[in-house]
């Protein structure tokens, strides 16, 4: 049988092998761990394209998993939406088993939800090799290891039986964070308004504030299934594009991080104490004399072929 591409994605973590213990084969543990992750639904036209299968073995596969079952129960069922067959992962055992209990994919949702969630996968199968954060949990604790308050974190506050309940990233779309760069994707299902993308990015600002203050490019991925859906983002994310930071100010980022660690051995090697506070100061001088940075220093979009045979290619927004 074709190799899987999942070996290949980090963010799994190992999750999978939590599966395999209790009988699938490594192939399905994978798959079945990704659509977990980032969807809980998935098509056949998805299972095609990761395990790089034929229609028709793709087909045998997903009859195994809607007949696959754990403690006597069974873990997937099929559904119609949009006039496509829809499948979902929703059996507890199986979320519990890859530590993923209060990941919230399990239960049936709008169809406005279950687009988002199907080009969320989507977009993540077609850029295996970001470094992506699945779970609110994990998008969390990776900004506070960066130093960044949860306060300046997206959030949504749920009220109830949960008393207030903080919800982070609450819409659950794809982020990816690496050493130079962070990447947040707008997933647009077709029923948003324009209002929505702004308001998006607005809880977003603060964040996107300090990673560029740190000297992460911040970059943003409009990602639909229809063209005049990218079009809007376009110019949406057109104006929230200024000047991009330059390597000066990325490195002047670098030093006054130095100075704050008391990091003697960067501060030696860019010439000593009054040789980085002098560039420091030199480098904020001048950006406060250019025009506005703008909120992002680039976008690109993306149009999900699987989701709607829609051959829209990812371009990069310039910049």
């Amino acid at each position: 049988m074709p190799e899987t591409r999942g070996t290949l994605i980090a963010h799994l973590q190992g999750r999978e092998k939590l599966l395999e213990t209790v009988g699938f084969t490594p192939r399905q543990a994978e798959w079945i761990t990704l659509v977990c992750l980032h969807s809980g639904l998935f098509t056949r036209d998805q299972v095609e394209a990761f395990l790089r299968l034929t229609r028709r073995t793709a087909q045998r596969f997903v009859q195994a998993l809607l007949a696959a079952r754990v403690s006597g129960r069974p873990i997937a069922d099929a559904q119609t939406v949009d006039a496509r067959r829809i499948y979902r992962i929703f059996g507890k055992a199986i979320y519990r088993e890859l530590g993923l209990a209060n990941v919230r994919h399990r239960p049936e949702a709008s169809i406005e939800v279950m687009r988002r969630r199907l080009l969320s996968l989507d977009f993540v199968l077609d850029h295996p090799d970001l470094p992506w954060l699945a779970t609110e949990q994990e998008k969390v604790a990776c900004f506070e290891q960066l130093g960044i308050d949860p306060e300046l974190l997206p959030k949504r506050i749920y009220y109830g039986r949960a008393n207030g309940r903080v919800r982070y990233f609450h819409i659950k779309m794809p982020v990816a964070v690496k050493r130079d760069r962070a990447v947040f994707t707008y997933i647009d299902p077709g029923m948003d308004t324009p209002t929505e993308l702004h308001s998006w990015g607005a809880a977003h600002q603060p964040l996107w504030q300090i990673l560029r203050e740190s000297g992460r490019r911040v970059e943003v991925v409009a990602v639909a299934w229809e063209q005049h859906l990218l079009d809007r983002a376009e110019r949406v994310l057109t104006s929230w594009r200024g000047r991009a930071i330059t390597e000066a100010e990325q490195e002047a980022a670098m030093l006054r991080q130095a100075i704050a660690d008391t990091d003697f051995d960067t501060i030696e090697r860019h010439g000593g104490w009054d040789a980085v506070v002098t560039k420091v100061i030199q480098v904020e001088e001048q950006s406060a004399s250019t025009n506005d940075q703008g909120m992002i220093d680039n976008f690109h979009l993306w149009g999900s072929r699987r989701c709607r045979q829609m051959g829209v290619p990812l371009f990069d927004g310039g910049g």
